[in-house]
């Protein structure tokens, strides 16, 4: 959408900000990748002061002392949301979920400490600066459009777009100080730490998988009776939930997406745009891998985006509900639901039992759902904030806790005896690992080859792509092999040598480092330039970090620990 932004994108910091308080994290960037709205009903009705408190708690945020107002807050929200819409080159607002509601309360205290210490250091930006930044976020787009069609939706102005570039410049001038005590980056240094990472090296493994055994295993009445009675507490079933629920789907809202989508005039170049930026020639396939030809992937782009509006607007509804659960005269009455929903010709449905590991299976329920709804309990059955799914927002209220039991055992037998044969299984994948490696050690100390002394043992073996100790995937390796795993083990052995055996999940493997490989020097010379600065940013970052962190603590930022009560108050949606 704005043409320059790739071209500036070098000047983009993020920065992760530790603050110190305990279990507490603050991720801020100047270009924030965040993710959801935090919604100012949510905090702008907590209490009559004027005072921002964290959703949960009872004390509002304080730097030295002074409580940060709403107004501080408010403000320092609104330019984080505007950085993440920034970051994505104008592509997206935040979506909706609770992780991300959180990181971006976290990231506007963040901004709303850095204002304060920029007044307090006399920090001052310019004209010029403000006005170099907006070329270098929007290019050549007209101010007047990008307010109309991406401010205004969000009940932002083009005065929220100047104050928040002046604090992204303000900043940058802190970075740019803090940073000072980075270390440099010399061109041998940045050589040898990009050759220790990107060396690749040759592995063969030697796997010992249960699967291969479980022919092998020989099943006995006493047996498996004996497996069962040790083992009882592992089929104990935990206590289940049942929790009622309304749901507003997304498709209820179709219309109100649709009116929306109507409403942007220029909605045919946006598609174009966030075609060509996503890659969308190879992002979009239909159900045989098979790219999508533009206007069918085109057509998908806006029925996500019409997903997307209409969720937003289930938000709202389901929002409203939830608000008017909690206004009830006795609001932590679990049945309140059922009556309210049923008053308001809403369904009210019910879920299967369920816990942290099983049922809801077949539903298509966010984690959040599951976590939430084992949080609610007699004394808080509802949680009156909404919980935002990937095409339903629902309101839900605890039904029935079911007790702890232990199944009979002629009702779980086959299970039983199932987990009796994985076990024995993976007993003797393990146990002729062990003797394999035995052999192994001897053999290869006598001169022998790895591929001798396998074919000697008659054991498998795997020829692992090459990797390096930066790889994150790798293509054509077997879904059973851990790459971390193996590239913790593997880059600390010799050509030449093997492994422990490595127990997995599976059984266990063993890995055998057949050779390193050289660099490619013409690579080494085009890609390093790229990893030079990469690591200068790195540095700059955590002497930022460290600069934060003992400027909160001399600031004394303190931020209240919210009360995880598996409720909450409920937000209008935006």
């Amino acid at each position: 959408m704005f043409g320059s932004f790739r071209r500036h994108q070098k000047l983009i910091w993020f920065v992760i900000i530790i603050a110190l308080i305990p279990g507490l994290v603050f991720v801020f960037s100047t270009v924030s990748s965040l993710g959801d709205l935090f919604t100012p009903s949510r905090w702008a009705t907590m209490g009559s002061q004027n005072h921002f408190f964290m959703e949960g708690t009872d004390q509002p945020v304080t730097i030295g002392g002074r409580p940060v107002t709403k107004q501080e807050f408010f403000q320092a929200w609104q330019e984080t949301r505007l950085g993440y819409f920034i970051g994505t080159g104008g592509r997206e607002w935040p979506a909706e979920d609770k992780a991300t509601q959180q990181r971006i309360q976290m990231n506007a205290i963040s901004r709303v400490f850095l204002i304060q210490r920029m007044r307090e250091l006399d920090v001052h930006v310019s004209e010029a600066a403000v006005a170099r930044m907006a070329r270098e976020r929007l290019g050549d787009y007209p101010l007047a459009n990008f307010e109309k069609e991406h401010l205004a939706p969000q009940q932002l102005t083009l005065d929220d777009f100047v104050r928040f570039l002046r604090t992204e410049a303000g900043i940058q001038q802190l970075v740019g100080a803090a940073a000072v005590s980075a270390k440099l980056v010399s061109p041998r240094e940045a050589e040898i730490l990009y050759r220790k990472g990107h060396e690749e090296i040759a592995v063969e493994v030697a796997p010992f998988w249960a699967t291969n055994y479980l022919e092998r295993v020989t099943i006995t009445n006493e047996a498996v009776a004996r497996f069962y009675t040790n083992r009882m507490a592992a089929y104990r079933v935990p206590e289940r939930t049942v929790v009622s629920y309304v749901e507003f789907a997304a498709t209820n809202y179709f219309a109100e997406a649709d009116k929306r989508l109507g409403e942007i005039t220029n909605l045919t170049s946006l598609l174009d745009e966030a075609y060509f930026r996503l890659g969308a020639t190879n992002q979009f396939k239909d159900t045989n891998g098979v790219p999508l030809p533009e206007k069918e992937a085109k057509e998908k782009i806006k029925q996500e985006e019409r997903r997307r509006l209409a969720v937003r607007e289930a938000h709202r509804k389901a929002n409203e509900f939830g608000t008017e659960l909690m206004n009830q005269p006795q609001p932590n009455r679990a049945e309140n639901l059922d009556n309210l929903a049923t008053a308001r010709g809403w369904v009210v449905k019910t879920t299967e039992p369920f816990n942290a590991v099983t049922g809801l299976e077949e539903a298509d329920f966010s984690d959040e759902f599951r976590e939430r709804a084992l949080k609610l309990n007699q004394t808080a059955p509802i949680a009156f904030n909404p919980i935002v799914g990937s095409n339903a927002v629902y309101v839900i209220a605890l039904k029935n806790k079911i007790p702890s039991e232990l199944p009979p055992f002629e009702k779980i037998s086959d299970k039983v005896t199932a987990d009796y044969k994985q076990s024995q299984a993976m007993e003797m994948a393990r146990k002729d690992g062990a003797s394999f490696l035995a052999k192994l050690t001897n053999g290869l100390a006598q001169g022998k080859s790895f591929a001798e002394l396998a074919a000697q043992e008659k054991v498998q073996t795997v020829s692992v792509p090459p990797f390096s100790a930066s790889t994150t995937t790798l293509t054509n390796l077997e879904p059973r092999i851990n790459l971390r795993m193996l590239q913790q083990v593997a880059f600390d052995l010799k050509p030449g040598t093997a492994s422990h055996l490595m127990p997995s999940a599976e059984g266990g493997l063993i890995a055998y480092v057949r050779a390193k490989l050289p660099l490619d020097d013409t690579k080494v010379k085009t890609e390093l330039p790229q990893f030079i600065s990469r690591m200068r940013v790195e540095r700059q970052n955590e002497a930022f970090n460290q600069w934060f962190r003992k400027q909160a603590e001399q600031g004394k930022l303190f931020v209240p620990q919210p009360k995880d009560t598996g409720g909450g108050t409920p937000g209008a949606a935006n």
